[in-house]
């Protein structure tokens, strides 16, 4: 009977991370909670600050003190939310300038009398991309310093090492369920000046230098000797450190250094 019961509980086990797994899968976007296309309208992603115009005449008013504080920029939290004066936490992640400001003032009309109209900014900070392969510094998430990126001007801000291939640039759009790669040749519009396939760079992309077909071997190589090169440390590392507590402790005559003999050389 135990033998029986055994194949059901694997299944049962099995069944039940299957399930727990497919809560967190996505059929569309990155992966976050937070997705849209900024260049088009900008939208709050996790790391963003948001700021609010405020007519100052509003909380200059007897009771309407608090709402100076909107015009105090701040990241959204961890949960997605940003704090509104007399309202409490509003959940803002996702949500586009246009979309946050007729939130709040619906959310203040429902607690002062007189309409309150503010307008939300978007101050991006938590907006960026990822890069790979043949950078200094290895795999890094990169701010985006503006909303106006090209993979030519990527690379032209990134370091790369010698073994990187400019001809086959990858950018990588993710999506859970329409991905599309870009192969760019980088060399070629240095050479032509043919920005045909200088696109742009999103939110989340991915930017991946490849290295040369010399480089593949020799990241190979690195990587076929590393575990030996590792042993060989380690086993020098002992050997050192073995000589050097012979040297601390034990001088010629096998006496304590530390009670008054000493080493020759």
């Amino acid at each position: 009977m135990l033998g029986c019961l055994l194949p059901l509980l694997s299944v049962a086990c099995s069944s039940y991370e299957d399930d727990r797994i497919r809560q967190l899968l996505h059929e569309r976007g990155f992966g976050t909670r937070a997705d849209g296309n900024a260049r088009a309208e900008n939208f709050v992603a996790g790391g963003d600050e948001v700021q609010f115009i405020v007519d100052p005449e509003v909380y200059r008013l007897p009771g309407h003190e608090q709402l100076f504080l909107l015009t105090t920029p701040q990241p959204a939290a961890i949960d997605g939310t940003i704090y509104v004066p007399y309202v409490g936490p509003v959940y803002v992640l996702g949500r586009k300038e246009t979309d946050v400001s007729a939130l709040v003032t619906e959310l203040l009309g429902g607690v002062f009398t007189t309409p309150i109209e503010v307008e939300a900014r978007i101050l991006s900070s938590g907006k960026g991309f990822y890069i790979f392969g043949e950078v200094e510094g290895g795999a890094r998430w990169v701010p985006m310093p503006h909303g106006d990126m090209t993979v030519f001007e990527v690379i032209g801000r990134s370091h790369f090492t010698m073994l990187a291939n400019l001809g086959r640039v990858r950018v990588i759009k993710p999506d859970a369920q329409d991905p599309l790669v870009i192969y760019v040749n980088v060399r070629e519009i240095l050479d032509t000046g043919n920005t045909t396939y200088n696109v742009p760079i999103d939110h989340n992309d991915i930017v991946y230098i490849p290295p040369t077909f010399l480089g593949h071997i020799s990241r190979f190589m690195e990587k076929l000797v590393q575990p030996i090169g590792a042993v060989t440390r380690a086993a020098f590392g002992v050997a050192g450190f073995r000589a050097t507590y012979d040297y601390l402790v034990y001088n010629q005559s096998n006496q304590l250094l530390l009670s008054g003999g000493y080493r020759g050389f």
